[in-house]
């Protein structure tokens, strides 16, 4: 099944420059003139603006078009993204138009839906591929091009999804893919162990051509670039890397002024300095550029690789070995079990009646012809009794748990992980659209004969599709079967003014909430250190907090945190003594929509931030 979003965009409304697309050599490009020298021009410029592919979530892509003909024309994208170049795979299809009026120019940047790379390939590398077919109105032809990119591996271990930019991949590039494969095999790439020891440190990108939606990066775990080329993006991609960069990502930037900090580079807040107190979920460092602009390539290759892992890790291992065992919402479904002596009783009874009985007692001899009667109607009542049976143990629809991780963070945002883990039924349809815009992705259970999604079957060989509409990400295919069990991740970055504020600046601290649902219990560790605690914090009400012991926060803490997967769990830790902070659990509250035939029984949040000294207002 296709989906199709139509985007009617000119140049000036997203504002890219007609002169050039800003392309990367090593990504998707199609460059197409379809009319000849002298007529009205036609021509057709898709070029990626990074030039790998992450092994999850979206992958860039600027699209330009030139119509001087005297009618307006559609050009429709076709993309299919799979995890393997050969044999069964996953696959993610999505569709996107672009409307190009007559005698006018349009561009637009799409950001195009990439599959979660599950495939479990006896390979050292593992695949990402992106094809794209562009059929532009009758009667041009149609374009196509293919981006695949290999990701390393060395047993379980895989390496995290790097972009850089392109001063320090022009320097450094060969000397860096060199360190990352001996980093992971001990050889150097192209060093003499042949195909195993290739890997390459990451993508490329042009700093001025860096699209501004946070969701084309949040497929990678590490971004590099030199103070210059951060003042030389574009206002809207340094937000977009800032909320990026919150969200989880690490983000590393080379100075070539000794006296360049976070400050100067309009980090804004108590970021002075060398590295910022508080980047949310994720990391954000300044090293110092050698004059000669040549890195320490095993150095940058080490601090990459750390600060991946105390980030959570390289986001697809995360989706591909982090909920296979030991994941407390998992667990809190419960077991299932199948009613097979049952099935196993009707099928008996069926092969009993629909031979000897059927041959023998209802068509027997001389009344052979009764058997065009008695078999279709025998092979109908067991038909309807083993519907009875599957509807009896699994029912219509489905149930599941979700948990939620929720960050207030700065310029009224807050971040939001969403792990969700649902049992289905009989499901009259699969499709749905998400409540809200994001990044989706399916997990990897641990064997059962419920879970679809495995390290055995990798993957699934699932089949989705995704178009991207304002409001929310509207799905098919395989995100749901009937009588299955699916683990999901939703992250997303929402516009929000809610928050908890800091009322008065005297005696034991007392707070106001603006989130429309209680938080059970709440703790606060104030600038000097001291913990504080309140419960049963309601909307708009002024809460007096009292003095806790470091202990009890502890084991309130710890005993919360076990319920997320190993990512959030680390998101956690990253914010557990932060002065100024807020923690706080509310055990019912809304999530982030998806299938709606499913009864969520639990919807719970964990929420963290900064506290803020301001009155609180309306939501």
């Amino acid at each position: 099944m296709s989906h199709r979003a139509v985007i009617p965009l000119t140049l000036a409304l997203i504002g890219i420059q007609v002169g050039t697309i800003g392309a990367q050599s090593g990504g998707l490009s199609i460059k197409r003139t379809y009319t000849k020298p002298g007529d009205p021009l036609i021509s057709l410029e898709m070029s990626s603006l990074i030039e790998r592919l992450p092994p999850s979530g979206y992958h860039p892509v600027r699209v330009k078009i030139i119509n001087d003909s005297t009618i307006d024309r559609t050009w429709n994208f076709s993309f299919v993204s799979s995890d393997s170049s050969f044999g069964e795979r996953n696959r993610l299809r999505s569709n996107f138009s672009v409307i190009c009026n007559a005698t006018s120019v349009a561009g637009v940047d799409l950001i195009i839906p990439v599959v979660s790379v599950l495939n479990t390939r006896a390979s050292k590398q593992l695949e990402s591929i992106l094809d794209v077919t562009v059929r532009p109105s009758a009667p041009l032809p149609q374009s196509s091009d293919r981006l695949t990119t290999e990701m390393a591996q060395e047993k379980s271990k895989i390496w995290p999804s790097v972009i850089y930019s392109e001063k320090i991949q022009t320097l450094n590039g060969n000397a860096l893919d060199k360190a990352t494969a001996l980093h992971l095999y001990g050889a150097p790439s192209g060093g003499g162990g042949g195909w195993r020891s290739q890997a390459e440190f990451g993508g490329g990108f042009l700093a001025k051509s860096m699209p501004d939606d946070w969701r084309a990066y949040v497929g990678y775990d590490a971004c590099l670039l030199t103070d210059l080329e951060w003042n030389e993006l574009p206002a809207g991609a340094r937000n977009a890397l800032r909320k990026w960069n919150r969200l989880g990502g690490t983000l590393i930037i080379y100075t070539t002024n000794s006296g360049t900090n976070l400050n100067t580079l309009g980090f804004g807040g108590n970021a002075a300095g060398a590295s910022v107190s508080d980047s949310g979920w994720g990391a954000t460092l300044l090293k110092p550029l050698p004059g000669n602009g040549l890195l320490e390539a095993p150095e940058v290759v080490e601090l990459v690789d750390s600060n991946a892992k105390k980030t959570g890790g390289p986001r697809v291992s995360d989706l591909r070995e982090n909920f296979r065992s030991n994941w407390k919402l998992h667990d809190a479904l419960g077991k299932k079990f199948s009613q097979i002596i049952l099935v196993i009783i009707v099928l008996v009874v069926f092969g009993i009646l629909v031979g000897p009985i059927n041959l023998f007692v209802f068509a027997k001899a001389g009344k052979r012809h009764k058997l065009f009667i008695s078999t279709p109607l025998i092979s109908l009542g067991a038909s309807v009794i083993l519907l009875g049976l599957i509807l009896l143990q699994d029912g219509f629809g489905g149930y599941g748990q979700r948990l939620i991780l929720r960050e207030v963070g700065p310029d009224n945002t807050t971040y939001i992980s969403q792990e969700q883990i649902a049992r289905t039924g009989v499901l009259l349809k699969t499709g749905f659209t998400t409540s809200e815009p994001g990044y989706l992705s399916p997990l990897t259970l641990g064997e059962s004969r419920w879970a679809r999604i495995t390290e055995r079957n990798g993957g699934g060989k699932g089949r989705y599709n995704i178009e991207i509409t304002a409001g929310g990400l509207k799905a098919t295919g395989d995100w749901f079967k009937s009588s299955s069990e699916h683990g999901h991740i939703f992250e997303t970055i929402r516009p929000s003014r809610e928050r908890i504020s800091l009322i008065g600046n005297s005696g034991n601290p007392t707070v106001n909430s603006t989130f429309d649902f209680i938080i059970k219990k709440v703790f606060y560790r104030d600038p000097g250190g001291q913990l504080w605690t309140t419960s049963d914090v309601q909307q708009g009400r002024n809460t007096t907090m009292s003095p806790v012991e470091e202990t009890e926060f502890t084991s309130w803490f710890n005993k919360l945190r076990e319920r997320f997967g190993p990512r959030n769990r680390t998101r956690l830790d990253l914010s557990r003594d932060r002065l100024g902070y807020f923690y706080g659990f509310a055990p019912e509250t809304d999530g982030i929509e998806s299938l709606s035939s499913l009864d969520w029984q639990t919807t719970s949040t964990f929420i963290t931030g900064q506290l803020s000294p301001e009155t609180p207002s309306n939501p």
